[in-house]
């Protein structure tokens, strides 16, 4: 059985570490006094639209008409990289796992069916039995720059495969965005999210903004590496990301495969401690219902493939525990 995580900030920050935007916004406010006219534009900017600019990458493609100067834009561009790059860092620095974590987080990682509900852990073992699934390949595909995860494995100098326990192995980390202290990607799916049209013929700029041509520009290959891995998936689990815009390819790739074929499956961790209390369990129907019509808009699949078998295989909890101590 192949299974593959997709992990997004919410995953730092159950670890609670300070990786949003909202909190590298606060560290340039506070912080850098002398940045290029454009960034002092984008703080401006940012004041004004907290909105626009809860994800920095969606509003970086708004961002682009506010200049025409293609080579203004990609010199701050590399300028605003280099300060989210050294602003996580010290996040990244701050975080040490405890052994408590570890334990607790091994845990979690291999058994995926721990924090359903009794009656979609029924329907999760249907999935299994009626596949004849039996030992387990566990890759990551994580949009995070952050090594949290490899200091909780305790994986070191880029090793990339653990044995977890019987019949259950680590086989890759793959961080498709880059990761601190290499080129990491800030930017779109496509040029279409590109406010200035002018960009979206310029091959400089979308070689910094559109994210699978970045990859390429670099000449890596993991963008590659991970269609692989959704096309040969069982189950999916999604933990900490929000289904945005700016990765639409890989919502798009997964909605597909869960299409075209009916051996994979899909639980996603949901976190919106207001959204819900243990006295009001009763709304995570409605809960649920909203999260697949997000899915199927993300991941564009037509109402006449939206079939109740499909449907069957898709699993979320909501406000669980995982991969994180309670801190309270």
């Amino acid at each position: 059985m192949n299974i593959l995580y997709i992990i997004g900030n919410g995953f730092d920050k159950a670890q609670g570490m300070a990786t949003s935007y909202p909190e590298f916004y606060k560290y340039l406010a506070e912080n850098v006094k002398d940045g290029s006219p454009l960034l002092e534009k984008m703080k401006s900017a940012i004041t004004e639209d907290t909105v626009l600019w809860s994800d920095m990458e969606s509003g970086l493609g708004e961002f682009t008409d506010e200049t025409d100067n293609a080579e203004e834009f990609y010199n701050f561009y590399f300028e605003l990289n280099g300060l989210l790059q050294n602003y996580l860092k010290e996040q990244n620095n701050q975080f040490t796992p405890t052994s408590k974590l570890k334990i607790k987080f091994n845990d979690d990682f291999v058994k995926f069916d721990k924090y359903l509900g009794d009656l979609d852990k029924g329907y999760y073992n249907e999935f299994l039995k009626r596949h004849n699934f039996s030992s387990k390949d566990i890759s990551v595909m994580t949009l995070n720059y952050t090594d949290t995860l490899e200091k909780i494995l305790d994986l070191n100098n880029g090793v990339t495969t653990k044995f977890l326990e019987l019949n259950v192995n680590l086989r890759n980390i793959i961080h498709v965005h880059g990761r601190l202290g290499r080129s990491i990607i800030i930017g779109i799916d496509n040029e279409s999210q590109m406010k200035n049209l002018s960009f979206c013929n310029n091959d400089d700029i979308k070689d910094c903004m559109v994210k699978m041509q970045s990859n390429q520009a670099m000449k890596e290959i993991r963008h590659l590496q991970c269609e692989n891995l959704i096309k040969n998936a069982n189950l999916i689990v999604l933990m900490g990301v929000s289904l945005g815009d700016t990765d639409a390819y890989w919502w798009r790739l997964v909605g597909e495969n869960l299409i075209s074929r009916k051996n994979i499956a899909i639980i996603q961790h949901l976190y919106d401690p207001l959204s819900i209390s243990e006295t009001e369990m009763h709304k995570i129907g409605k809960i649920e219902r909203q999260q697949k019509n997000l899915i199927r808009q993300k991941m564009l699949i037509k109402e006449e493939n939206w079939t109740e078998e499909l449907n069957k295989r898709l699993f979320f909890t909501i406000n669980k525990p995982i991969f994180k101590i309670n801190r309270e």
